[in-house]
């Protein structure tokens, strides 16, 4: 008996120690990840926390890299900011945008539209870790939205090292060498040539793929937060060099949520001035610096068309 006594007190002394040491590494990570002045970390902590710029600029690389905040400031005489983040998908912008909404309200957001966007990914679920330090201020909102892919999520967001050991490597990287970007844009430089177009610039629309019932909502929950808080809202789909399939299911359904929300879709994907500017992409997929400025006064342009056609109707 006494020896089960001794296994059973030094089993408690294990698990103190292994909360203490926890609680620590936790405090220390949580701070140093405060501090960071560059990369997606400090980007997201600017515009959750700082930034009160009237336009915010939601999507995944094609936002990030195609959308230049000076050029929207200057044409919608404001003030913007982008928000986009590589490889993220819609959960991740719906938790971003409500976590903004909580400390203020912008007066449009854009959201990129990638056309796959509704399609199941592993990869968007796992990318989600990016959102593991904000857990324990913003619980309400982001536990519900990381509970669709983890019944444990509970369990999981008790250590506080593991909320933030995703990023401790990049803390480190962009310690070391600073990720410069103008006000969240980061260009792209270089020019497609003409033999890096000579395949592949169809995409297919994959039969197997199927659609996640959880971006459909997480898309219309983006819609519904913009709506409830009286910000304007607009969809666009950047130019690209690989032709969308008219048959692609994901943006099929995109597209009939946003007629039914009445949500306006400005399709560039389908813009002919865009065509075989290789001097304009960086890759069939990604606009260069001089291709996103171009890109960016257009949707300037069709925003404030909007705006105009807005206001005849009042």
């Amino acid at each position: 008996m006494k020896g089960y006594i001794t296994i059973f007190s030094k089993m408690v002394k294990f698990v103190i120690l292994v909360l203490i040491v926890d609680l620590l590494f936790g405090i220390i990570s949580n701070h140093v990840f405060f501090l960071q002045k560059t990369g997606k970390y400090a980007r997201a902590n600017h515009v959750i926390y700082d930034t009160e710029a009237e336009v915010l600029i939601f999507g995944s690389s094609h936002a990030h890299r195609h959308y230049v905040p000076e050029i929207l400031e200057k044409e919608l005489k404001t003030t913007a900011y982008n928000a986009g983040a590589e490889g993220q998908q819609l959960i991740y912008h719906l938790a971003l945008q409500e976590m903004v909404l909580k400390r203020s309200t912008p007066n449009l957001f854009i959201l990129n539209i990638d056309e796959d966007f509704l399609y199941s990914s592993d990869i968007a679920y796992d990318r989600l870790n990016d959102l593991h330090p904000y857990y324990n201020e913003f619980k309400n909102e982001l536990r519900p939205l990381f509970k669709l892919n983890s019944k444990f999520i509970d369990i999981e967001m008790f250590f506080r090292s593991y909320l933030v050991n995703s990023t401790i490597i990049h803390i480190i990287r962009y310690y070391l060498s600073p990720q410069l970007d103008y006000k969240g844009y980061r260009p792209l430089h270089g020019t497609m040539t003409t033999d890096q177009t000579t395949s592949n610039l169809i995409k297919l629309d994959d039969e197997a793929k199927e659609i996640d019932k959880n971006f459909v909502f997480a898309l219309k929950e983006f819609i519904d937060n913009a709506k409830s808080n009286d910000v304007n809202l607009v969809f666009v789909i950047s130019p690209t060099l690989k032709k969308i399939n008219p048959n692609n299911k994901s943006l099929a359904i995109i597209n009939k949520i946003a007629t039914k929300e009445n949500v306006s879709i400005f399709n560039f994907a389908e813009d002919t001035n865009f065509d075989n500017k290789l001097d304009w992409f960086h890759d069939p997929s990604h606009l260069n610096d001089q291709g996103a400025r171009h890109f960016t006064k257009l949707v300037s342009e069709r925003i404030n068309q909007k705006i105009l056609t807005n206001l005849e109707k009042k």
